[in-house]
């Protein structure tokens, strides 16, 4: 096969979309010559209505795929959560490559801060759902309303309706702005003033665990006529088998719901080093409330515990509490005058109420407790880990390159971060018996060592914690013994279970 024909909306996102499947077809087969093409959809035409109030399903893909069934493409390269829950006969989706995130993004007046009444722009039932109680915690300012209104366009439509409207913000996928923003060749320059634009906005990357994804969000499929044999083949090449099946499955759990964008359900399926993330989270057409996230390890035997439960530490949360903090002053004047910065906080204590942190800097959590914390303290926050750990998912093309400083105690550590201690960690003078227990969860690496240190024989007892640091560093103790959990609520119902 010489030439090859690929089809998209006409877009300036489905065109960097329709390029980057082009660059990994010719890294596999740089013989190939591709040709590009783009037509308007009945989605791309009718702006007014919204699109969960579209009678029919497929309003971005159904007219492109009219072009591969008259075999005026080769290929069409959409994106995956555009495409209706159940294909027509005709074609199918032979291929996707690497996924990009997964996650939506806000992006928001500096001018609207503290305002009492917040209109977001979304068409989306799913993000109003569920950024309806989530908003409310996030932002670090009280609001008597928070409302949504439909909105249509291309990101580059939507971004500009935003600027000159009175709303306050605008939710977008985080997939589609990262692409938008590093763009290859001539199209860079069509969004010069795209990029100007989004300077004068705060933005905040919205987690999975509050608001899964569209199912397939971030992802591209390439469609093909069924039968065409040869670019089949050739596709097979390129497949990424991974994202292929995150997204069939994701797709599957929202058709038990009834599918399409009519629904205000999220259902998003992340990788993680030790295993996949599952998250469903809204409101059913019964009216009954989803919040299910659950984590399947790769290695079954890291989701058992393997000895008897015969007491468990800790009972509550609360409890667990084997350091007093003390504040060091310096560390919070040098926070305070940083600006341009990335702030990564592994805990909402590590900045006493009535800190000033400039909105220059990019913040960012390790989990959304710590996230509802500080938004508390009055202080904005871009995005969180989601406690999947330190190393991941992190702000791309959102930020210019930053200093990135680790703001925790004087004894932390950070494999890329420059640490900026605000306190340092106190032992309590008086601790529990802690030989009492046979299973343990830790919190930090810091407390398991001081609680080591006291009480020697719990070393043979059995440790768990969660996804991110503490387990990198208690695995480094103890290789293969230690049992990673979502978080301490995941551990503590898993040991009644087992109990």
């Amino acid at each position: 096969m010489n030439m090859l024909t690929i089809i998209s909306r006409k877009s300036v996102l489905a065109k960097i979309q329709a390029t980057e499947v082009s660059e990994v077809i010719k890294k596999r087969f740089p013989e190939i010559k591709i040709n590009f093409k783009t037509k308007d959809t009945s989605g791309d035409i009718d702006l007014t209505t919204p699109l969960h109030k579209m009678p029919e399903m497929g309003v971005f893909t159904s007219d492109i795929r009219e072009e591969l069934l008259s075999d005026n493409a080769d290929i069409a390269v959409h994106s995956w959560k555009d495409l209706p829950v159940d294909l027509e006969e005709g074609t199918e989706v032979a291929a996707t490559i690497k996924r990009a995130d997964l996650r939506d993004v806000l992006i928001f007046k500096n001018d609207s801060l503290k305002k009492k009444k917040i209109e977001i722009f979304t068409s989306s039932p799913r993000r109003q759902e569920n950024l309806s109680s989530f908003l409310t915690k996030a932002f670090p300012f009280k609001t008597n309303s928070l409302t949504f209104s439909d909105i249509r366009g291309n990101i580059l439509t939507r971004v500009q309706k935003l600027k000159n409207s009175n709303a306050d913000g605008l939710v977008i996928a985080k997939a589609a702005l990262d692409r938008l923003l590093s763009p290859k060749g001539e199209i860079s320059n069509e969004l010069d003033s795209f990029k100007k634009d989004l300077d004068e906005f705060l933005w905040m990357v919205i987690p999975c665990s509050q608001n899964p994804c569209a199912p397939g969000q971030g992802a591209l499929a390439i469609e093909v006529k069924s039968g065409n044999k040869k670019v089949i083949k050739l596709l097979s090449e390129i497949n990424d088998l991974d994202v292929f099946k995150n997204v069939e499955d994701e797709r599957e759990k929202l058709k038990k719901y009834g599918g399409g964008c009519h629904q205000k359900i999220g259902v998003s399926i992340e990788n993680h080093p030790l295993g996949k993330i599952i998250t469903e989270k809204g409101l059913t057409p019964d009216n009954e409330l989803i919040d299910n996230r659950s984590f399947l390890p790769f290695k079954e035997e890291l989701s058992r515990f393997e000895n008897p439960i015969k007491d468990f530490y800790p009972k509550l949360k609360k409890d667990f509490k084997l350091f007093s903090r003390s504040i060091i002053n310096e560390g919070i004047k040098e926070l305070e005058i940083l600006k341009n910065s990335g702030l990564y906080i592994s805990r909402a204590s590590s900045i006493e109420k009535g800190t000033s942190i400039d909105l220059s800097n990019v913040v960012w959590t390790s989990g959304i407790e710590n996230w509802f914390k500080l938004a508390k303290k009055g202080i904005w926050v871009n995005g969180t880990s989601d406690s999947l750990g330190e190393e991941q998912s992190q702000p791309s093309s959102l930020h210019k390159k930053l200093n990135w400083f680790l703001v925790s105690h004087v004894d932390s550590q950070s494999k890329d971060k420059k640490l900026l201690a605000t306190y340092k960690l106190v032992p309590e003078t008086d601790i529990e018996d802690l030989t009492l227990y046979s299973h343990f969860y830790w919190m930090s690496i810091s407390s398991f060592k001081e609680a080591l240190k006291r009480f020697p024989s719990i070393e043979n007892a059995e440790h768990s914690c969660g996804l991110g640091k503490t387990f990198d560093e208690l695995d480094k103790l103890y290789p293969n013994k230690i049992k990673p959990f979502l978080n301490y609520e995941d551990w503590l119902e898993k040991v009644n279970e087992a109990k």
